[in-house]
């Protein structure tokens, strides 16, 4: 009983969106866990712009990542996840932005001053993506981050910190 009282604790809108798509072979599935992130913790930056960098990461607990590429109805799917994910009085959105090829929203959960989950939704007209980053999260330094990381959907973070190269 114990178990499935902290289960539905940790339960929330995110994660009931990734379990709704997790056997639909139309999407692509990638997870990366706290033991990904602590290992960065082992690696000496050589310098100060990869030292931040690197402890940014070592902050994250994870990333969740759902992608279609050829999604049949693609703006239906991002409507649907902002739906969805709106619903949970837990999110506030953070950014958006329109165009006529690509929306992308960006949702954040935080506790006082500290964001604990970053949600990336985008919907573009050929392609879904959503990424949930949880952990302790420094906009500034997940920008930086997302030009390293070749992993898709990464350099829509570029934004985040207001467009500097550095």
């Amino acid at each position: 009983m114990i178990w499935s009282v902290s289960t539905m604790a940790q339960d929330n809108a995110i994660s009931k969106y990734f379990a709704k798509h997790v056997s639909d072979t139309a999407f692509t599935k990638v997870t990366v866990t706290s033991k990904m992130f602590s290992l960065f913790t082992e690696i000496e930056g050589e310098d100060e712009a990869e030292k931040e960098v690197l402890e940014a990461l070592s902050k994250l607990k994870g990333i969740k990542v759902l992608i279609n590429e050829e999604p049949k109805d693609p703006a239906t799917l991002y409507s649907n996840a902002v739906t969805t994910i709106s619903k949970d009085k837990g999110y506030e959105e953070l950014m958006s932005v329109e165009d006529g090829d690509e929306n992308v929203k960006f949702m954040i959960r935080d506790k006082g001053s500290i964001i604990n989950e970053l949600l990336m939704i985008v919907g573009g007209k050929e392609e879904f993506l959503i990424m949930s980053l949880f952990g302790e999260i420094d906009l500034k330094q997940i920008a930086k981050l997302s030009r390293i990381m070749k992993m898709k959907g990464m350099d829509h973070l570029k934004v985040l910190d207001g467009g500097d190269d550095e």
